[in-house]
């Protein structure tokens, strides 16, 4: 947990929202004109959540290998984010509001076909595909189409017509009975006891801050534990205006209330300050929420795995999940480009390992009851029994973000790409010193953005090995736009593809001719 903190501390040191004065992200005021006159909120996502400017992320300089080559694996995660573009045009999910490569459907099985091509392209002889079910006791619960509505009306100025917030999003597992609902809505803040204790939260609309301390998965808890005792006592519904950049929609936390909806941070601002003028007026503001959702069962999915002999009994398994929500291109579009990256490399006669390596494209990282690692091990119970390490490889190469001054019409302060990439936790659940110095001569050797602390946390998709008891490696980003629109193409840094890729390599070449007790002492 120490781990943690320390790599969510550094997260939050570069987290815009934290690092801004309050009264300058308020939109800018009108004399006059509707809604209080102030500024209405852009479209959702028709600005880029991050700046990118015409700087370039600083280079990668490194021997040629056209395996590695920064260009070639940011064409892979183009490729693989392009699945899920595909999807949101076929509208996989619903009306097309919500997409992404999600497993049991269609785009997850496209991505995983695409990977298990590009291992038989790189050469690899032993390549299949292994069919997961979803286990009887899960489900996915899925939004079909929503809206959230803020009801106009002539007190809040002429022209105050009704406005569509468009960066809302339901979480699961929401549900409005007959589909719709109107109710008045109540500003709760952080929704701590001593604030809610003041506030009638009845049959209303509760909407809260929250402020992602650089990654939403830090914030799970507190929020799902606030919107339920505001449910409790009596909210109708809860917003969660999630200070991020851009207007984006983002898909984290659930079980956080019924219904419950996640609102992005340009239109999260608007509605700030609308309910401040609200009050300050002694009107009320009214909003109506329509959603339909589904709930799916006995979905099926599949693994691609690509294993690689060596001469040795022993095993190395590198795993990277393709599903994603939305574009998904650094949850985990970066990450199953590097793995498809190393196993070309790995492939080639040059390079051939002396323990065998199985790569695998796994799915139901997102989905419940899917569990792709966990179906690996038990589809292959020989190269299972024979690993010595796992390691995961997930949010790996998106740029980091810089706070700057305002620079829209609006005055909202936006963030902007500066030249390097996220930081990047490596954790090693048996903090093997052996592996732990490795880790330590990446930054040095390869220029990958490594936190400076060792760790041994675990990520999610690690969860799938825990019967196996060697060391579990996970390599990952923890950047704010995780889960969002916002994780799109261009915030992914190509050298920083290179980078981890090769740092990677060094790391799986090192450990292949380790002794066995060295990587689990």
């Amino acid at each position: 947990m120490r781990n943690l903190v320390v790599a969510a501390l550094l997260l939050w040191l570069a987290s815009p929202a934290l690092a801004q004065d309050e009264a300058a992200r308020r939109p800018a005021l009108r004399k006059d004109g509707p809604w209080f006159g102030v500024t209405l909120p852009p479209k959702a996502s028709t600005a880029p959540a991050v700046k990118v400017g015409s700087r370039p992320v600083r280079p990668a300089s490194f021997d040629a290998a056209p395996e590695f080559a920064a260009a070639s694996i940011k064409a892979d995660v183009e490729t693989i984010v392009g699945f899920a573009r595909a999807a949101a045009m076929k509208k996989e999910i619903g009306g097309g509001q919500m997409w992404g490569r999600i497993s049991g459907f269609p785009s997850s099985a496209a991505t995983v076909e695409w990977a298990v091509d590009q291992f038989r392209k790189a050469g690899i002889a032993d390549v299949k595909t292994q069919a997961i079910t979803q286990d009887e006791k899960s489900s996915l619960w899925l939004p079909m189409s929503w809206k959230v509505t803020l009801l106009g009306d002539p007190s809040f100025g002429a022209g105050s017509n009704d406005i569509v917030l468009e960066s809302a999003l339901p979480v699961g597992p929401s549900n409005i009975p007959n589909g719709t609902m109107t109710a008045p809505l109540v500003y709760v803040g952080a929704a701590s006891p001593a604030v809610l204790q003041h506030i009638d939260v009845k049959g209303k609309i509760a909407v809260q801050l929250i402020v992602p301390q650089g990654h939403m998965l830090f914030e799970r808890g507190a929020v799902d534990s606030r919107s339920e005792e505001l449910m409790k006592r009596g909210a109708v519904a809860v917003f969660n205006l999630v200070r991020l950049p851009g207007n984006e929609l983002s898909r984290d936390f659930s079980d956080c209330g019924n219904p419950c909806f996640n609102i992005g941070g340009r239109d999260g601002l608007f509605l700030e300050s609308i309910l401040d003028r609200a009050a300050q007026a002694g009107v009320q503001l009214r909003a109506r929420l329509d959603l339909q959702a589904q709930t799916y069962r006995g979905l099926k999915a599949t693994n691609g795995v690509a294993t690689i002999r060596g001469t040795s009994d022993d095993v190395i398994v590198l795993n990277a999940h393709v599903d994603g929500w939305f574009d998904g291109a650094g949850d985990n579009g970066d990450g199953l480009a590097v793995l498809i990256a190393l196993a070309r490399h790995f492939a080639k006669p040059a390079n051939k390992p002396l323990r065998t390596i199985a790569f695998v494209a796994s799915a139901g990282h997102h989905t419940p009851g899917i569990n792709g690692p966990r179906s690996f091990v038990a589809a292959n119970p020989e190269l299972a029994k024979k690993a010595v390490m796992f390691i995961n490889i997930e949010h790996v190469a998106q740029r980091n973000f810089s706070p700057a001054r305002s620079t829209s019409a609006d005055g909202y302060r936006e963030a902007v790409a500066d030249s390097g990439e996220a930081p990047i936790a490596v954790g090693v659940t048996n903090n093997s010193p052996y592996l732990q110095e490795l880790i330590d001569a990446g930054p040095a050797r390869f220029g990958v953005n490594f936190i400076s602390e060792r760790s041994t946390f675990q990520s999610g998709e690690t969860g799938g090995w825990a019967g196996v008891n060697v060391a579990k490696v996970s390599v990952m980003q923890a950047p704010p736009l995780y889960h969002t629109t916002g994780e799109v193409l261009d915030v992914i840094s190509a050298p920083g593809l290179e980078r981890v890729a090769r740092f990677l390599a060094f790391f799986v070449s090192a450990a292949d001719k380790a002794p066995r007790e060295r990587i689990n002492p």
